[in-house]
């Protein structure tokens, strides 16, 4: 061991400064392809729409994604960025799923092969096989790359360059190269054209490796190093700090924190011996404590000690460009940590493309014993459909496939009455299952989030706390939610709304009511009010123009669309229009056989219900509104509503999809399952 100066040629003999000395030529070359990439990959996320996106990987792979997390969640959007390192997610699953929750999980590897990788594979497929992936990796012949989604998730792949496939033990190319590739797809303002930052970013390395390199020889090697940086540049902190510890084969303890987090307690690594990397955001407000902590720790240890890395404007030691922001700049920090890292590995005499010749660490992490996640939690699911003259109670698997249904009549009499039946049902559940099930329930009406107070309309249940009333009586937490609402969480979560961010519920039947979701989960509001447009008031114009007759609603109030829009509603149409009493279905028939007058009627009802639509539009704005009830089952109703809505649309609007339910009449209980189930995608 020697801490001799050497001419910089002489690191030419390893892979790893080969591989280090290489990242600028990759980068602008990699840049045009990568725009292309990154744009198509982009485009498929925004269609997807997750509400989580997950950075994993190992080691440094892991650790790409903490700089992504820190960068990406400072932009203005719905979407959560999490690291979270493979490690931790084998390990520990159960943390870190939760049902429910839209989720693209990218994966990063240089080899695409290791323990870590196949068992993150496994794991979604098992446990999460709704979950979208994007691979990102170096190998094209590795599990990452070549394996097949288990679906009914999406998976992107994207190989990177062979050259960013690193031979040596440490990942140099490979690490910055997959950071610039996610930062290229996810970055929502990438500070210049990602071709034009790769070149930039090329410049900045290859005035790192002309003007610093010898420098960075003639700097003493240290006992102990330590590297600090806040925001993205935390997470390029924890990568230096690990190319270091690897490369010195621990013959150089380090250390790594943000630059505030540093003095609470880690700094207690400090010595005379110590080197301090303090990496210098460019965001001026940051800076601040960056410079600060710098000015500290070298009044207390001494001013050889620390080094800057940074603007020379901003005190920097060691000049590294700014290319952007910290996000994309930090790749050139870590470059500097890359070298030094060869450097003092060269100076122990080691051997810098692999220092652990007893193989007690390697290249690709191998063997490590997985163990699979046995299924925790109920296997199946109960549901109650409270209906004006049945209770329909289903048991799913956990799925939210049915195993077995059976009907109840409604005890209508008293809410004594309403509760036994219900007592009644939720046995028949538990007898099927052969175990108590957790089930959740949908009542026609409105239940209070607050109280749980419900009003209805056709059940004796008004004035009451269903929910807390029947759960007492049953022993165990039993959700209620009203079933239009139920009905709109079946319809975007598998069924005929997946994968429309914002869906509107709309139910036809007996009454009007609906449901709103957005990212699959229901908007309940202030007052559980959402999606009760049946409630809406008929506009004047329309009422005019058909010469409409104005009835007293259920609600209290006069002129609502459901007293015309309702099964009874088309039929007030008709009995106005024709002055014949005939109902939903003979006026729906008629209409098919040719009757004049009823298709009148149905064409004032249509009319009516795309008026309700363009209403809905205007306040909602959904991407997608899925019709069910008694109604949804016309002939047509999809391509005649859109006929409908068109020309109601404000100019330059959209017009969502329409469509009707895929699970039918058994919609509502199917979301009422999902109340305690979690959403399936």
């Amino acid at each position: 061991m020697t801490d001799a100066t050497f001419p910089a040629a002489d690191l030419d003999r390893w892979a790893t400064t080969r591989e280090i000395k290489r990242q600028p030529a990759i980068w602008r070359s990699f840049g045009p392809r990568l725009a292309t990439i990154a744009a198509e990959v982009t485009a498929w996320i925004a269609e997807r729409r997750p509400d989580e996106v997950w950075f994993c990987g190992a080691g440094t792979s892991a650790f790409v994604g903490e700089t992504l997390a820190s960068h990406l969640n400072s932009a203005p959007g719905p979407i959560r960025f999490r690291a979270i390192p493979s490690t931790d997610l084998i390990a520990a699953p159960r943390n870190y799923l939760r049902p429910g929750v839209k989720l693209l999980v990218v994966s990063f590897g240089r080899s695409g092969n290791s323990s870590e990788t196949i068992g993150t594979l496994d794991l979604l497929a098992a446990h999460a096989p709704e979950a979208d992936r994007l691979h990102i990796t170096c190998n094209a012949n590795s599990a990452l790359a070549r394996t097949n989604n288990a679906g009914p998730g999406e998976l992107r792949n994207i190989v990177l360059p062979p050259e960013t496939d690193d031979s040596g033990f440490a990942m140099t190319s490979s690490y910055t190269t997959m950071l610039l590739t996610a930062l290229a797809v996810f970055d929502p303002a990438p500070p210049a054209p990602v071709a034009e930052l790769m070149a930039r970013l090329a410049d900045g390395a290859e005035a790192l490796l002309s003007g610093q390199l010898e420098r960075l020889i003639a700097l003493p090697m240290p006992e102990r190093a330590v590297f600090l940086g806040s925001g993205p540049l935390t997470g390029s902190s924890r990568e230096s700090a690990l190319k270091v510890l690897e490369l010195a084969a621990g013959q150089i303890p380090t250390s790594w924190d943000s630059t505030l987090g540093f003095r609470h307690g880690p700094k207690a690594i400090t010595n005379a011996k110590t080197r301090v990397f303090v990496l210098l955001s460019s965001d001026p407000h940051t800076s601040r404590y960056d410079t600060d902590l710098a000015t500290e720790v070298a009044a207390q240890f001494g001013a050889d000690v620390v080094l800057r890395l940074g603007d020379p404007a901003a005190g920097a030691d060691i000049p590294v460009p700014s290319v952007g922001n910290d996000a994309w700049s930090s790749v050139l920090y870590v470059m500097v940590a890359q070298l030094l890292s060869v450097i003092w590995s060269h100076k122990l005499g080691l051997t810098v493309d692999n220092p652990f010749a007893s193989g007690n660490l390697t290249r690709v992490v191998a063997g490590v014993k997985l163990y699979p996640l046995p299924e925790t939690g109920p296997q199946m699911f109960g549901a109650l459909d409270v209906g004006g003259t049945k209770i329909e109670a289903r048991l799913f698997d956990n799925k939210l496939d049915v195993l077995e249904r059976q009907r109840f009549p409604t005890a209508k009499g008293s809410y004594e009455e309403l509760l036994q039946a219900l007592e009644g049902a939720v046995g028949w559940l538990d007898q099927t299952a052969g175990t108590k099930v957790d089930l959740g329930v949908g009542l026609p009406g409105l239940i209070d989030p607050a109280t749980g107070i419900s009003m209805t309309s056709n059940v004796p249940a008004t004035g009451h706390t269903l929910s807390a009333d029947l759960s007492a009586r049953i022993g165990r937490a039993i959700p209620v939610a009203n079933d239009c609402k139920c009905f709109a969480l079946s319809e975007a979560n598998g069924g005929a709304g997946a994968g429309y961010r914002t869906v509107f519920g709309l139910i036809l039947g007996t009454g009007v009511g609906g449901g709103v979701t957005v990212d699959g989960k229901l908007v309940v509001g202030h007052n559980g009010l959402p999606g009760e447009v049946g409630h809406f008031g008929l506009p004047a114009e329309l009422v005019q123009r058909h010469n409409l007759p104005l009835v007293a609603c259920g609600c209290g109030r006069t002129g609502c669309y459901e007293t015309l829009l309702s099964g009874p509603g088309m039929g007030r149409i008709a009995k106005h229009l024709t002055g014949e009493t005939v109902d939903s279905a003979a006026i729906v028939a008629r209409a098919a056989s040719g009757d004049a007058t009823m298709r009148q009627v149905l064409g004032i009802w249509f009319d009516i219900l795309g008026e309700l639509i363009h209403t809905i539009q205007l306040t909602i704005d959904a991407d997608c509104v899925v019709i069910g009830g008694g109604l949804s089952n016309i002939d047509g109703l999809v391509t005649e509503l859109s006929r409908v809505f068109a020309p109601k649309m404000l100019p330059g609007v959209r017009q969502p999809a329409f469509a009707t339910a895929r699970f039918g009449d058994a919609s509502g209980v199917r979301g009422a399952a999902m109340l305690v189930a979690g959403a399936r995608k």
